[in-house]
């Protein structure tokens, strides 16, 4: 699949090979929350979900019931043990919500993301979210992605986000 036109299929495995099946509305998703890539002062940041990730990436997630608390604390670790433009990464939680309200959010009646099933084969739980529209750029892509920001505010442990 080109980089420049990613899977934006809710229907369908972006990946069948390895994947446990399409994201359905009541799955959770995980977001590992950094400080200071995804934080200020405590504060979720714009640049959390960075535009080229909704755009062309994908805004990378974990989906809940097809990881464990053991293997999200070593994606964790891998993190940290780079340095964000030069500064030590620090663990601030876990970020938990559902595809629902990802794929509620609206504009003008039409949903703005999609919740794509982007299994790999180290992680067959990853999933990504993009935006609808393959040409969403400038002040309306920043405007609609302030619409996400507010899944990243409440954060857990990692092994809360499991116990539930």
């Amino acid at each position: 699949m080109p980089c420049d036109k990613p899977h934006r299929d809710e229907l369908t495995s972006a990946v069948a090979d390895f994947s446990p099946g399409i994201v359905a509305d009541e799955e959770w998703l995980l977001r590992i929350m950094l400080n200071p890539d995804h934080l200020v002062d405590g504060q979720v940041i714009t640049a959390a979900i960075p535009l080229r990730d909704l755009q062309t990436k994908g805004f990378s997630v974990d989906r809940l019931k097809h990881v464990t608390p053991l293997f999200v604390n070593k994606s964790i670790n891998r993190l940290l043990a780079r340095t964000s433009g030069g500064k030590k990464r620090y663990f601030v939680g876990v970020a938990r919500f559902t595809a629902a309200r990802v794929r509620e959010i609206e504009e003008d009646g039409r949903q703005v993301f999609v919740v794509i099933d982007t299994a790999l084969s180290c992680n067959p739980g990853h999933a990504s979210i993009y935006f609808v529209a393959r040409d969403m750029k400038g002040s309306k892509a920043r405007q609609l992605r302030e619409e996400l920001l507010p899944l990243l505010v409440q954060r857990t442990s990692v092994e809360l986000a499991f116990a539930f």
